[in-house]
């Protein structure tokens, strides 16, 4: 089975669209490793921090200290968690897809090397061309000769 073209596009289009709903934020590798990273108990330090904040920070969180900005942060990684949830299934079943469509491929392609092979060696027409085209995948590669055995 294949994607249809339709479908393709109608694949293309949507991730596009998501891809155009989620906040511009591109960094680099340098800028990925210098951010502080959030696990789940950060994360509930985080909740707690603002939670403390709005009931007990009057008089002591001054006002640069932006709580509406926290809860703003909080929610977008929240809805990026749910988001990338989804997605992450999404690319589970795109690695399944190329496991199998790469494994059957992969086999039917070894399977027609050797029957080239096993042609050219009869003398079938053509497959020689064949054979030598596809032969080219393994060059360099299978057992080498033992050479103690040859210099005896």
């Amino acid at each position: 089975m294949t994607i249809s073209a339709a479908d393709l596009t109608a694949i293309n289009t949507a991730v596009a669209t998501l891809a155009a709903k989620l906040p511009a934020v591109n960094l680099t590798d340098d800028q990925r490793k210098a951010m502080k990273s959030i696990d789940v108990d950060n994360k509930v330090f985080a909740e707690d921090a603002i939670y403390q904040i709005t009931s007990n920070g009057a008089g002591v969180i001054p006002a640069y200290v932006s709580v509406a900005n926290m809860q703003n942060d909080l929610a977008l990684y929240e809805q990026a968690d749910q988001i990338k949830a989804s997605l992450t299934a999404i690319m589970q079943r795109l690695d399944d897809i190329r496991q199998v469509t790469g494994d059957e491929l992969y086999a039917a392609a070894l399977t027609s090397y050797k029957l080239f092979e096993s042609a050219s060696l009869a003398g079938v027409g053509n497959a020689k061309t064949g054979y030598d085209a596809l032969k080219v995948r393994f060059a360099g590669q299978g057992r080498r000769p033992d050479t103690a055995l040859e210099s005896n």
